[in-house]
């Protein structure tokens, strides 16, 4: 091809259909230049190279070729306009993916050292997480790690026994009445939707629990600020426990899906865990410029060990699992309908 103009229209057809190109052009050599009266070169003395990017678009950059120059003023080949508005939208997204891998603060760390090696990050602090380690090591051990102590006075509760009693999601001198796990809620006890995630069974539970918000909590929180880990991180533990107490009871369920009976009286963060960890699975597969992803392993290790503590494993809140999941796949889905400029 040896006209410019046609050669950077071709090159921008191609660019519509998805097929990147670059143009090279360059002198004829002297033996095939037409000559002007001076011995100038003519506007045809020219040379145009297309390459073509992927080597797997070759042969239907050829075809496009063939048919753009047997009709090269086609009106389908008058993409200019179509050509430059996608490059402008495709620069406006390098752009904003280039400010996703800088630092908020210029005077951080260089890329692969500081929190989350290198990743962009709203704060540098995690008051979120910290709070919610340091509420659920206190609120775990104060109630005896949901066994609390008995008082030695006859008919009066123990220090460990208040606290255990008003921090479960039902108080099980209300529930025992009419059998209604939401009764200590209707009575305007609503911390109740929040307090049994800070209550845990033993020691194991406490640390398993804990390194899952830390983990997966402090990437999101350094990521999306810590008013968005409390909505989410509060949304994920009571949706799943609200799925843990709608669940039938172990008498209506058979036996092998014993594992999906409800209760009133589950404790734990686990349901908050799942949450953060289907925001974390779900979002950049939503969000391909979101600069966290969950690795293909730990995802078969959080579902798998889901459905294993379903059949093999008792007394899990396995509705809590479920329900904190589903609570942060729908959040993350929401969250990738928003302005794409969130973390700019």
């Amino acid at each position: 091809m040896t006209d410019p103009d046609q050669a950077r229209r071709f090159a921008d057809f191609l660019f519509t259909l998805s097929i990147e190109c670059n143009v090279d052009i360059e002198d004829a050599p002297a033996a095939d230049k037409p000559t002007g009266g001076a011995g100038e070169t003519a506007a045809g003395g020219k040379q145009c190279h297309l390459w073509i990017r992927d080597e797997s678009h070759v042969e239907r950059a050829k075809q496009e070729l063939d048919a753009f120059l047997r009709s090269p003023t086609d009106e389908k080949y008058r993409v200019g306009d179509e050509a430059e508005r996608i490059r402008k939208q495709r620069q406006s997204e390098e752009k904003r993916k280039k400010r996703l891998q800088q630092k908020v603060n210029p005077k951080a760390p260089a890329a692969g050292t500081g929190p989350l090696m290198g990743v962009p990050t709203r704060q540098q602090t995690i008051p979120v997480v910290i709070a919610m380690v340091i509420l659920s090591v206190i609120a775990s051990f104060s109630t005896g790690f949901g066994n609390p102590k008995t008082s030695p006075v006859p008919g009066e509760l123990s220090t460990e026994e208040t606290i255990f009693y008003g921090l479960s999601f039902v108080d099980w001198r209300d529930y025992v009445i009419g059998k209604d796990p939401l009764a200590s809620i209707k009575q305007g006890e609503v911390w109740r939707l929040v307090t049994p995630l800070f209550l845990h069974g033993d020691t194991y539970h406490l640390a398993f629990n804990m390194l899952g918000i830390f983990f997966l909590g402090s990437a999101i929180e350094r990521l999306e600020g810590s008013w968005f880990m409390a909505l989410l991180l509060l949304a994920s533990g009571i949706f799943g426990g609200l799925v843990q107490i709608w669940l039938p009871p172990v008498d209506a369920l058979p036996p092998m899906l014993a594992g999906l009976a409800g209760s009133p009286f589950s404790i734990g963060a686990s349901g908050a865990v799942y949450g953060l960890f289907g925001y974390l699975w779900i979002r950049p597969a939503l969000t391909p410029s979101y600069p966290v992803r969950m690795m293909p392993s730990n995802v078969a290790i959080m579902l798998g060990w889901l459905v294993f503590c379903i059949f093999f494993v008792e007394r899990i809140a396995n509705g809590a699992h479920i329900g904190g999941l589903v609570a942060g796949v729908v959040i993350a889905v929401v969250v990738s309908r928003m302005p794409s400029d969130r973390f700019a």
